[in-house]
């Protein structure tokens, strides 16, 4: 079985970077995707928003060592989670993310292709 994306898009943010209960590190970013239809001449532009969570340590290290700007253009490769959770009124939520969180994944700046971080980090 194979669970696996990759996207190419500018992030909305600096990522956020948080410390869970465990002391392991978390970042958070947003990284937006488009496509474009063309109908009579018009060109009609549909922007997809997508969550990524990066657990892999060094590319957390690396974000907070060197942050990317709000705009940047990055490479992401990981997974797809789908969680559920039902918010204070009661209603049923899902939410989908892409997972940076094993060696093979990764988060690269195309921006900045001589300050990514190393492969062999974990």
């Amino acid at each position: 079985m194979l669970n696996k994306v990759q996207l190419i898009g500018f992030t909305g943010a600096e990522p956020e970077i948080r410390t869970i209960a465990s002391g392991q590190k978390v970042a958070t970013l947003r990284v937006a995707t488009s496509r474009y239809t063309k109908k009579g001449g018009e060109r009609k532009d549909y922007t997809t928003w997508h969550q990524v969570e990066i657990w892999n340590q060094g590319t957390v290290n690396w974000l907070a060592s060197k942050p990317l700007a709000k705009g940047a253009k990055v490479f992401v490769e990981g997974e797809i989670r789908h969680d559920r959770h039902t918010d204070k009124t009661g209603q049923e939520r899902s939410l989908s993310k892409v997972m940076v969180a094993t060696p093979q994944h990764e988060l690269k700046s195309l921006d900045r292709p001589d300050a990514n971080p190393e492969s062999d980090e974990e």
